[in-house]
Protein backbone atom coordinates (compact mmCIF):
# COMPACT_ATOMS: atom_id res chain seq x y z
CA UNK A 1 0.00 0.00 0.00
CA UNK A 2 2.53 2.53 0.83
CA UNK A 3 4.30 2.12 -2.64
CA UNK A 4 1.68 4.27 -3.77
CA UNK A 5 2.59 7.16 -1.74
CA UNK A 6 6.44 6.20 -1.24
CA UNK A 7 8.80 5.94 -4.08
CA UNK A 8 10.82 2.57 -3.64
CA UNK A 9 14.29 3.96 -2.68
CA UNK A 10 12.81 6.34 -0.23
CA UNK A 11 10.86 3.28 1.57
CA UNK A 12 14.26 1.37 1.60
CA UNK A 13 16.00 4.28 3.05
CA UNK A 14 13.07 4.47 5.46
CA UNK A 15 13.52 1.29 6.33
CA UNK A 16 17.08 0.92 6.88
CA UNK A 17 16.64 3.66 9.61
CA UNK A 18 13.49 2.28 11.25
CA UNK A 19 16.45 -0.92 11.48
CA UNK A 20 19.26 0.93 12.86
CA UNK A 21 17.35 2.82 15.27
CA UNK A 22 15.26 0.24 16.56
CA UNK A 23 19.11 -2.30 16.73
CA UNK A 24 19.85 0.63 18.85
CA UNK A 25 17.26 0.78 20.85
CA UNK A 26 17.71 -2.93 21.70
CA UNK A 27 21.25 -2.56 21.87
CA UNK A 28 21.05 0.31 24.73
CA UNK A 29 18.26 -2.12 26.28
CA UNK A 30 20.79 -5.08 26.46
CA UNK A 31 23.39 -2.91 27.54
CA UNK A 32 21.34 -1.54 30.70
CA UNK A 33 20.03 -4.91 31.80
CA UNK A 34 23.72 -6.61 31.51
CA UNK A 35 24.49 -3.50 34.14
CA UNK A 36 22.08 -4.00 36.37
CA UNK A 37 22.83 -7.42 36.28
CA UNK A 38 26.23 -7.17 37.03
CA UNK A 39 25.65 -4.57 39.65
CA UNK A 40 23.52 -7.45 41.47
CA UNK A 41 26.10 -9.88 40.99
CA UNK A 42 28.64 -7.55 42.72
CA UNK A 43 26.58 -6.48 45.22
CA UNK A 44 26.79 -9.43 47.74
CA UNK A 45 27.02 -13.31 48.16
CA UNK A 46 24.49 -14.78 46.13
CA UNK A 47 23.39 -18.30 47.97
CA UNK A 48 24.18 -21.18 46.04
CA UNK A 49 26.91 -19.97 43.59
CA UNK A 50 30.82 -19.24 44.24
CA UNK A 51 31.69 -15.85 45.09
CA UNK A 52 32.67 -14.64 41.48
CA UNK A 53 30.38 -17.36 39.19
CA UNK A 54 28.01 -14.34 38.49
CA UNK A 55 30.27 -11.47 38.06
CA UNK A 56 32.25 -13.90 35.44
CA UNK A 57 29.47 -14.75 33.79
CA UNK A 58 28.00 -11.64 33.74
CA UNK A 59 31.28 -10.32 32.82
CA UNK A 60 31.60 -13.27 29.75
CA UNK A 61 28.11 -11.47 27.97
CA UNK A 62 29.14 -7.87 28.43
CA UNK A 63 32.46 -8.70 26.49
CA UNK A 64 30.08 -10.56 23.88
CA UNK A 65 27.78 -7.62 23.55
CA UNK A 66 30.46 -5.32 23.34
CA UNK A 67 32.29 -7.52 20.63
CA UNK A 68 29.06 -7.50 18.71
CA UNK A 69 27.62 -3.97 18.93
CA UNK A 70 30.93 -2.00 18.56
CA UNK A 71 31.52 -3.94 15.66
CA UNK A 72 35.19 -5.05 16.88
CA UNK A 73 36.18 -7.84 15.03
CA UNK A 74 39.88 -6.25 13.70
CA UNK A 75 41.14 -6.01 17.54
CA UNK A 76 39.11 -9.29 18.52
CA UNK A 77 41.33 -11.11 15.86
CA UNK A 78 44.15 -8.90 15.98
CA UNK A 79 44.27 -9.60 20.32
CA UNK A 80 43.01 -13.04 20.48
CA UNK A 81 45.16 -15.44 22.59
CA UNK A 82 46.86 -12.14 24.64
CA UNK A 83 46.18 -12.00 28.10
CA UNK A 84 45.27 -8.09 27.63
CA UNK A 85 42.96 -8.49 25.20
CA UNK A 86 40.36 -6.27 25.26
CA UNK A 87 37.66 -9.44 24.60
CA UNK A 88 39.47 -12.21 26.79
CA UNK A 89 36.42 -13.94 27.45
CA UNK A 90 34.76 -14.16 24.06
CA UNK A 91 35.46 -18.06 23.28
CA UNK A 92 35.73 -17.69 19.44
CA UNK A 93 33.40 -20.75 19.04
CA UNK A 94 30.53 -18.42 20.77
CA UNK A 95 30.89 -15.76 18.58
CA UNK A 96 31.18 -17.66 15.45
CA UNK A 97 28.03 -19.06 16.35
CA UNK A 98 26.38 -15.86 16.78
CA UNK A 99 27.94 -14.54 13.53
CA UNK A 100 26.09 -17.37 11.36
CA UNK A 101 23.08 -16.95 12.99
CA UNK A 102 22.98 -13.06 12.56
CA UNK A 103 23.90 -14.20 8.75
CA UNK A 104 21.00 -16.37 8.43
CA UNK A 105 17.99 -14.28 10.04
CA UNK A 106 19.49 -10.97 8.40
CA UNK A 107 19.39 -13.67 5.04
CA UNK A 108 15.80 -14.77 6.12
CA UNK A 109 14.12 -11.69 7.55
CA UNK A 110 15.24 -9.32 4.61
CA UNK A 111 14.20 -10.46 0.72
CA UNK A 112 15.66 -7.39 -0.72
CA UNK A 113 18.54 -7.18 1.00
CA UNK A 114 20.36 -8.53 -1.95
CA UNK A 115 19.40 -5.47 -4.10
CA UNK A 116 20.99 -2.95 -1.54
CA UNK A 117 24.32 -2.32 -1.56
CA UNK A 118 25.51 -1.29 1.78
CA UNK A 119 23.37 -5.02 3.30
CA UNK A 120 25.04 -7.19 0.29
CA UNK A 121 28.38 -5.20 2.13
CA UNK A 122 27.68 -6.44 5.26
CA UNK A 123 27.12 -9.77 4.28
CA UNK A 124 30.27 -9.79 2.93
CA UNK A 125 31.96 -8.43 5.93
CA UNK A 126 29.86 -10.88 7.78
CA UNK A 127 31.38 -13.60 5.40
CA UNK A 128 35.15 -12.58 5.65
CA UNK A 129 34.64 -12.28 9.81
CA UNK A 130 33.07 -15.81 9.71
CA UNK A 131 35.86 -17.36 7.71
CA UNK A 132 38.72 -15.65 9.89
CA UNK A 133 37.01 -17.31 12.86
CA UNK A 134 36.77 -20.43 11.83
CA UNK A 135 40.92 -20.26 10.59
CA UNK A 136 41.29 -18.80 14.53
CA UNK A 137 38.98 -21.86 15.76
CA UNK A 138 41.56 -24.27 13.89
CA UNK A 139 44.40 -23.14 14.69
CA UNK A 140 44.12 -22.64 18.01
CA UNK A 141 42.31 -26.43 18.24
CA UNK A 142 45.25 -28.18 16.24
Amino acid sequence: MLEHWIPAETGFEILASLESLLLYLLNQTWALNLHAFLKFARSGPVPGFQEDTLQLAFIDLRQLLDLFIQWDWSTYLADYGQPTCKYLRVNPVTALTLLEKMKDTSRKNNMFAQFRKNERDKQKLIDTVAKQLRGLISSHHS
